[in-house]
C-alpha cells in the first residue's frame, strides 16, 4: 500500500467512528430530552449540532471518494 492509501484508510476509519459516535449521541440526546423534559428549542439546537456532524461526515466521505477517483484515473 502506498502512503496515500494508508492516509485514506485512516480517514475512513475516523469517519466511521465519528458517524457511529454521532448516531449514539443523537440517541442519547433524545433519551435525555425525554427523561429531563427538555424544551423543544433546546432539543432542536442539540439535534441540529448532530446533523452538522453528519453533514461534515458526508462532505469528508465525498472528498475521499473524489481523491480515490482521481488517483485511479491517473
Amino acid at each position: 500500500m502506498t502512503q496515500q492509501d494508508d492516509k485514506l484508510s485512516r480517514d475512513g476509519r475516523r469517519l466511521a467512528l465519528v458517524s457511529v459516535g454521532a448516531a449514539f449521541a443523537f440517541m442519547g440526546i433524545s433519551a435525555l430530552g425525554v427523561i429531563f423534559g427538555l424544551p423543544n428549542h433546546i432539543m432542536g439546537l442539540l439535534e441540529l449540532g448532530v446533523a452538522a456532524v453528519f453533514l461534515w461526515v458526508f462532505i469528508q466521505a465525498f472528498r475521499m471518494w473524489r481523491a480515490r477517483q482521481s488517483e485511479r484515473d491517473g
